[in-house]
């Protein structure tokens, strides 16, 4: 073992032997009484230096034996001659080591205990100078362009907030809540038509708290939308973006006031555009067209709000979510909102005259059946797919433009302007963006023949559902 070496004890030279007479034999001397042992001479301190590879051996040796050699454990025994007396018995190297082992073991098991019981108070304590959770922020990169995404967020739901409001309507069949969009500055707010309809009082309250009563203006059932008024001045209303200029990806904020909580904002995209969508048999649309899809989770009390591009400019209003066909629950990732044109193109007819008198939509003119694999082998049919004409119906100048084109009962339309036609959805789709007098290209399967006929479409009169 490296170190400075120890020197040795007192009385640990060695003395001169007197040489035995061999004529006499060797004899022990006699025993000593205990108070009359003799003691170890010598200096009273000597200088112990610690052995630094043994961490606590100073303190040891310090708290132990400095200054009082007589604690110091024996010598192992040694022989001696008559007449010499016994001497302390000396330590070997290995109980030297054993001893600092054991106080290296010693000084571990108490810093141990000590870290064991702050580390045990620390757990259950919560008051006084404890720090719960880190100092400091995790290192992680925000790149630029996401920053700018969340200030941009940010900075419409501050700027959107005054102009949607929260709707409580109420009446014999009970409460309605839902969200409404300020169209002008003295107090036009449009909403969807299931909010009011069947109700007779109107409350209103605006983003800072202020309570309205409302008055019902008009409703437009085909197109599930309404307006009502509040009397109030200086209000900030909705700004419209071009819906047509949307498109799939867009991003998108819907505001309004879901299961009554408040008003509420929530983050998605455009998902799809022109949708199709039923409110039957509980809405007041039997059929929507030109909606806008959305991931922007729409749930009750969203109905009448607002879909915000990031410029915070209204593109629709939230409507309905999907439902699932296995569940018949709602999926809030897929909602549906009736495009901002659609919108303005109603509300201003419902201000200045309470009633839509124009629906501003092509119409074909025709009641229709979907066809598929049974409904084909029932009636005999040759597709197995398509719109089967069963009967006409007449646009707001009183006439059906299909049947004035040539369309017969029993005709399968499978095609529109060269787009394939599967189902009544599909038709209603290919028709929706166009206008009264347009034309259109349909392909008609007759029996076992295939036609193109061309129709001028009229338009869709106001009270009509599909």
């Amino acid at each position: 073992m490296q170190g400075t070496s120890i020197p040795p004890y007192p009385g640990d030279s060695q003395q001169p032997q007197q040489p035995m007479q061999p004529q006499q034999p060797m004899q022990a001397p006699p025993p000593l009484p205990a108070e009359s042992a003799p003691e170890a001479a010598g200096p009273t301190q000597p200088a112990y230096p610690g052995y630094p590879q043994y961490p606590g051996y100073q303190q040891g040796y310090q708290n132990g034996y400095q200054g009082n050699y007589q604690g110091m454990p024996p010598y192992p025994p040694s022989n001696f001659t008559e007449g010499t007396p016994p001497r302390p018995r000396r330590w070997g190297l290995m109980a030297i080591g054993a001893v600092i082992m054991m106080l290296v073991m010693l000084a571990v098991g108490i810093a141990g205990g000590v870290a064991i019981g702050r580390a045990t108070a620390s757990q259950g304590s919560t008051s006084g100078n404890t720090v719960l959770g880190s100092t400091s922020a995790p290192r992680v990169t925000v790149s630029s362009s996401t920053t700018t995404l969340q200030q941009d967020l940010q900075n419409v739901a501050k700027a959107v907030a005054p102009s949607v409001v929260k709707i409580t309507s109420t009446g014999a069949s009970g409460e309605a809540v839902g969200s409404g969009d300020i169209l002008t500055a003295d107090g036009y707010i449009v909403t969807n038509d299931h909010v009011v309809q069947g109700f007779s009082n109107y409350r209103v309250q605006l983003s800072n708290g202020a309570t309205y009563t409302a008055q019902l203006i008009g409703e437009s059932a085909d197109d599930d939308l309404a307006v009502i008024k509040i009397n109030a001045t200086g209000l900030t209303p909705i700004a419209f973006a071009d819906s047509s200029k949307a498109q799939k990806g867009d991003f998108v904020v819907a505001v309004g006031n879901p299961l009554d909580l408040g008003e509420s904002f929530s983050f998605g995209i455009v998902s799809a555009l022109n949708r199709t969508a039923s409110e039957a048999p509980n809405g007041p649309a039997g059929t929507l067209t030109g909606l806008i899809q959305t991931s922007a989770p729409i749930n009750p009390g969203n109905s009448g709000g607002a879909l915000v591009n990031l410029k915070g400019q209204l593109i629709g209003i939230p409507t309905l979510a999907a439902i699932n066909p296995e569940s018949r629950g709602t999926q809030t990732s897929i909602g549906f909102a009736i495009s901002s044109n659609r919108v303005q193109f109603v509300a201003k007819q419902l201000i200045e005259q309470g009633k839509v008198t124009s629906s501003g939509r092509g119409f074909i003119g025709i009641e229709a059946q979907d066809v598929d694999p049974a409904v084909a082998a029932q009636l005999g049919l040759s597709v197995q797919s398509g719109v089967l004409v069963h009967s006409f119906a007449n646009d707001a100048a009183g006439a059906s433009p299909a049947q004035q084109a040539g369309l017969q009962v029993n005709d399968v339309i499978t095609k529109v302007n060269g787009t394939a036609v599967n189902n009544n959805s599909d038709l209603s789709g290919a028709l929706q963006n166009q206008a009264p007098g347009a034309k259109v290209s349909l392909t008609v399967v007759r029996g076992a023949s295939t036609l193109t006929i061309s129709v001028t479409l009229g338009e869709r009169p106001a009270s009509t559902q599909g």
